[in-house]
């Protein structure tokens, strides 16, 4: 039983790790048309819902953005997977496919 509670613990340990670095490598994608405190938002919640890096963020309108993610190794600034995101009271939310927020 301990030793199902230690590996679960250790388990819990490395995603958050992972979900860390990705957040700090995301981090260090161009955003040139988003304010950095945005910007920094949008990261932690794409570093949340995929594995994938963050290669390029487009200015879609005002409280819009498109954020495209790759995994390493993939050509292109907007190669991969994108995701709209937008801004509701002050905070950034991910829309699904339907155009609803997930978070």
């Amino acid at each position: 039983m301990r030793l199902i509670a230690t590996v679960a613990v250790g388990l819990t340990l490395a995603a958050c790790v992972n979900r860390e670095t990705l957040y700090q490598r995301n981090l260090a994608a161009p955003h040139p048309d988003v304010q950095e405190a945005d910007f920094e938002q949008i990261a932690e919640i794409v570093s949340q819902h995929t594995h994938q890096s963050i290669t390029n963020v487009t200015l879609l309108q005002v409280d819009e953005v498109k954020v495209h993610v790759a995994f390493s190794g993939e050509q292109g600034s907007d190669s991969g997977e994108g995701f709209v995101l937008i801004k509701r009271d002050g905070s950034w939310h991910m829309l699904n496919a339907t155009n609803r927020m997930i978070e």
